[in-house]
């Protein structure tokens, strides 16, 4: 039985839809079943649960032998992460599958790739069989955080100056990790996966111009400037700081990877960027008005 975590967020909604699709039996953790309507199926068992309750975890591993683990965003994910790794050791998980991030290291100067980093450390010592899921940035970031503007003012802003990205589809994503999920793979395997080429944030723009039709400007902004637009926007402090971080290294390259890992590991080609736009072209779409007869 496999064991699924952040099932209602937007990589574990995709991880659990094709599951689903796949036909797989498995247990989705939810702090309240209630309010996952969407994951309610005869092959889908919610399990109410939560990180912050070790106890919670080990009953929510009865009979568990491959989990995926991803936390919920907090400043306290590493103390969270190590609740899990210790709940599925204590409780025969044979298999865990960790979501991290492109850039985890536990020295790195940014929280958010320190915390992973630490993470990863932590399940490597554990004893436990595992795999690690690393991403670029998601295509869907565009349409969470830049939908509006783009839609409607023709622009978006980002700290990430002239640097290019691998920006990878989170429906890609989501589709490697229940394959890995699904799989007896060898222990100590470190997936790094992005879409199939780097775009600028200018490279972006023109492949959104083109989709609308009118003309999309980028209009790189300082990290500070997006912190006080995070913190205007209800983040707090303390992760807005860290994602200020996180951004200032993506303006310096960090997220300029592309890898083969997703056509080598289900021989498919990744979704592109063009791809995504298309499939999601009705977001960044003014509706037009109805006219009056």
């Amino acid at each position: 039985m496999i064991l699924v975590t952040g099932a209602t967020g937007t990589t574990g909604r995709r991880v659990a839809k094709r599951l689903s699709k796949w036909g797989y039996r498995f247990s989705a953790l939810v702090r309240d079943p209630d309010k996952a309507p969407n994951l309610k199926s005869p092959k889908v068992e919610l399990i109410k649960g939560e990180f912050e309750k070790p106890d919670s975890l080990k009953k929510a591993m009865d009979g568990i032998e491959h989990a995926f683990l991803l936390p919920p965003e907090s400043k306290d994910q590493v103390k969270l992460e190590r609740n899990f790794i210790d709940a599925a050791r204590e409780s025969g998980v044979r298999y865990v599958v960790k979501y991290s991030s492109i850039g985890a290291d536990p020295d790195s100067p940014c929280e958010l790739l320190k915390w992973h980093g630490e993470s990863e450390q932590y399940l490597m010592q554990s004893g436990l069989r595992y795999s690690i899921i690393r991403p670029n940035l998601f295509m869907q970031n565009f349409v969470t955080y830049c939908g509006d503007s783009i839609r409607e003012d023709r622009e978006f802003r980002l700290p990430f100056k002239d640097a290019k990205c691998g920006w990878v589809d989170v429906r890609d994503v989501g589709r490697l990790i229940a394959k890995i999920l699904t799989e007896n793979g060898r222990t100590g395997s470190v997936f790094t996966i992005t879409g199939p080429e780097a775009l600028s944030c200018e490279d972006v723009a023109e492949i959104f111009s083109d989709a609308v039709g009118k003309k999309v400007k980028y209009i790189p902004i300082k990290p500070k400037e997006f912190r006080k637009e995070m913190i205007n926007s209800g983040i707090s402090e303390r992760m807005a700081e860290a994602y200020t971080e996180l951004y200032k290294l993506i303006g310096d390259g960090l997220c300029d990877v592309v890898t083969d890992t997703f056509y080598e590991r289900t021989e498919k080609q990744p979704r592109t960027f063009d791809e995504f736009v298309d499939d999601n072209l009705s977001t960044f779409l003014k509706k037009k008005s109805k006219s009056k007869k």
